[in-house]
């Protein structure tokens, strides 16, 4: 049995450990890893990650893990992870020139450069990367080591390509040239693209100090414009990452020799009104600075004006305007074209104006060809083609799944009317079988909305949705929470925050506390404290509205974000809500969200009033309504032949409407002898499911509808936007009670009728 037991144990050791994939990091320092190797005699290989680096992650969950990539890299290599912004591996970075992330460095046991990849790579591209770095002829360490280079120039372009350090390279180089040789157009247009941007080193002192042999062969505005893009770029620093005085900075630039300290001023203060939110000023003062500064110069009107208004064209819609203006004008004199096309297609496509974007990459397409250049517009074109069309026919597919809790039931998608405004419409309903549901419709634009699942047609179930064109996958882990995937407007609406480890954390420090032991709601000082971490949650979310709102480069999530986190609605401490709202209006015209924001406003304000006049002491509103067979039932008429009425709002689909019906048919019972009469109102709006749920509660007391739910003019009359809501009424038709539910109606009741 003995023997068995060893035999089994054996077979298990075996299969699970040739299970094992993946590949396996060490664990020690760097001068462990470095034995490690040397005694093993393999090559190292780090993987230099930072903590918030997407494709670090890609690599962590997706590749590494694989058996085929385990397999070559356990076999050839010493695998060391460092995070290349804590301990060691700080100095390791910087020891390896690792300036972007991940980088993939490959060295032997002495620690020697070998080879390296750049950026986040599938299973088979790691391989390829891992067998060039076993391959001598295949290593980057030759492009540094190679003593017998014919073409300077374009060796440093092949290190600058593979991300490898150049500097003493270039430094060498370009110190070794004699004055003839140093005064070339393409000498110096590669020190400018290997000098860097600074205001002393090589390159700089070199230009500087031979300015008038570079003016002969580039002319003085060309010249000119390298010393001020430089010094411009020093001043922003000083300003805004340093922080410093620009005094000291304009001196030395008029002892320096140059004229250009006052234009730097006025750049810096044009610029300035866009990063303190003037852009209304900005584009006012563009034109004045252009007529000053610029007219000579297309290279700053290019770079103060057009870039900067690229840059924040999707917070105002008159800078888009102005950026588009400006362009067409660089087009008109051929003046990079391509580069503005491209920053006019990227800044439109980013505000999700795709139409204008598939015009100007088209546009910069079409130039590529005719003057015999690389068309990189071209992929572009097509993608914003296909996504156009998909979006002008509307069709939306949504397939979810995870839903096997919700077997055997229906579900359905209620969203808002983009032309009913402040009304809803939905799918038809369909049953989910093995956990999976598939929903369609057609969408002209992004709509919010919410999926149902009905058990009895009572909800059972619901979550937030984002309805857009396209085909998307709703999928419900096994926590609960279901989340859109292929959606960006989904993502910034709901993913983003619902996925944070902030929003998380919130979440469970609320669950934590009400499953303590200890618990109780009707504790003051617990309720005090439940309160709190729930108020903690709701800010996460919508300093995270807020957030987007302000950074979102498209207008379409701005209007969602405010919509779903209600920032349209000015409170007592925060006026900002009308603001946002007045610059939707400029940003989407006649769009059904902002009518719907708008009509809410007005809805509140209208509910508001009414609820003040249905006040305690108030008088009751009257009217006429039917009951389940047609007749009508005229509630003053009810109020005189009462002692008191109690008018409950209620719906089918209402569970805490439902769960309070045994309490409603205790008090009835109890207190009908003593004159009280109950009426309810159902907020319903299909007669079907209002007849089924009267049946199954078996209500005994007088029970109305008009079936208009929320545009009831009697739900409008008492202000009741959401149920349950109850008013007490006496025989003189004055309210002398409101919203009780619980031990409050118990104790109302009591107080009333003396026991």
């Amino acid at each position: 049995m003995k023997q068995r037991l060893l035999t089994i144990f054996a077979v298990l050791v075996f299969s699970i450990s040739s299970l094992a994939q993946g590949i396996e990091f060490e664990h020690g320092n760097w001068d462990s890893v470095k034995a490690q190797a040397k005694k093993q005699d393999k090559i190292i290989f780090i993987d230099f990650y930072t903590t918030w680096c997407g494709p670090c992650k890609m690599l962590v969950k997706s590749v590494f893990p694989k058996k085929e990539v385990g397999d070559f890299f356990n076999k050839h290599f010493i695998n060391y992870k460092v995070d290349a912004e804590k301990g060691e591996g700080v100095s390791l970075a910087k020891k390896y020139g690792v300036k972007a992330f991940p980088t993939l460095v490959f060295v032997n046991a002495e620690g020697e450069f070998l080879h390296q990849g750049i950026g986040g790579m599938q299973a088979e591209a790691l391989i390829d990367l891992g067998k060039a770095a076993l391959n001598p002829d295949k290593r980057l360490a030759n492009l540094l080591n190679n003593k017998e280079i014919k073409d300077m120039p374009a060796h440093l372009r092949k290190l600058k390509a593979e991300r490898l350090p150049f500097d003493k390279i270039y430094e060498s180089y370009i110190t070794s040239l004699s004055k003839e040789e140093l005064l070339k157009r393409e000498v110096y247009e590669l020190m400018v693209e290997f000098g860097g941007n600074r205001t002393d080193g090589i390159t700089f002192d070199l230009i500087y100090n031979n300015q008038k042999g570079f003016k002969k062969v580039l002319g003085d505005t060309e010249v000119k414009s390298y010393f001020y893009e430089r010094y411009l770029s020093k001043a922003y620093q000083l300003k805004y990452s340093k922080k410093e005085p620009l005094e000291p900075f304009y001196e030395e630039v008029n002892n320096k020799g140059f004229d250009f300290a006052d234009q730097i001023k006025a750049t810096l203060e044009l610029t300035g009104y866009n990063y303190s939110g003037d852009y209304e000023r900005f584009v006012r003062e563009a034109p004045l600075y252009i007529e000053k500064y610029a007219l000579n110069d297309p290279a700053d009107k290019y770079r103060t004006v057009f870039i900067e208004a690229c840059k924040f064209a999707n917070t105002y819609p008159k800078m888009k305007e102005y950026m588009i203006q400006v362009g067409e004008e660089f087009i008109a004199a051929d003046y990079k074209v391509t580069e503005v096309c491209s920053f006019i297609g990227n800044s439109c496509k980013d505000g999700g104006d795709l139409k204008t974007a598939l015009n100007y990459y088209q546009t910069q397409s079409d130039y590529c060809k005719e003057k015999g250049l690389e068309d990189k517009a071209a992929g572009l074109v097509k993608i914003l083609n296909e996504r156009i069309a998909v979006i002008e026919k509307g069709d939306w597919t949504l397939n979810a799944e995870g839903f096997d809790q919700f077997n055997g039931l229906t579900v359905n998608i209620t969203y808002l009317s983009t032309s009913d405004i402040g009304g809803y419409k939905e799918t038809e309903r369909v049953t989910i079988d093995d956990g999976k549901f598939t929903l369609k419709g057609n969408a002209k634009s992004v709509i919010p909305a919410y999926w149902i699942i009905y058990e009895n047609n009572k909800t059972k179930s619901l979550g937030s949705v984002i309805l857009e064109p396209g085909t998307f996958s709703l999928v419900m882990d096994s926590e609960g929470v279901a989340l859109v995937h292929g959606s960006a407007y989904n993502y910034y609406t709901y993913n983003a925050w619902k996925t944070s480890p902030d929003y998380k954390n919130a979440i469970k420090a609320i669950q934590d506390y009400q499953e303590s032991p200890d618990f109780d709601m009707q504790k003051p000082e617990m309720r005090e404290k439940a309160m709190g971490l729930l108020n903690a949650k709701q800010k996460i979310k919508d300093d995270y509205f807020k957030t987007t709102f302000k950074k979102s480069p498209d207008p379409l999530v701005k209007a969602l974000v405010t919509y779903e986190g209600k920032l349209y609605a000015d409170t007592r401490i925060d006026d900002s809500g009308s603001k946002r709202l007045e610059l939707l209006e400029e940003w989407l015209p006649d769009h059904y969200l902002v009518k719907t924001m708008k009509y809410n406003l007005k809805q509140a304000k209208e509910e508001a009033t009414m609820r003040n006049s249905v006040a305690e002491g108030k008088a009751a509103k009257m009217f006429v309504s039917k009951d389940h067979k047609g007749k009508e039932v005229n509630f003053q008429q009810i109020i005189e032949e009462n002692e008191y009425v109690l008018l409950d709002f209620w719906a089918s689909w209402c569970k805490p409407c439902r769960a309070s019906m045994p309490q409603l048919k205790e008090v009835y019972n109890k207190y009908k002898k003593n004159g009280l009469e109950i009426v309810s109102f159902s907020m319903d709006t299909k007669r079907e499911e209002w007849d089924k749920a009267f049946k199954e509660e078996k209500i005994p007391w007088i029970d109305i509808s008009d079936l208009l739910a929320t545009k009831s003019p009697v739900a409008k009359m008492y202000g009741v936007t959401g149920v349950p809501v109850s008013f007490l009424i006496d025989k003189n038709g004055t309210i002398i009670a409101s919203q009780m539910h619980g031990s409050t109606l118990y104790e109302t009741l009591r107080n009333v009728f003396g026991f």
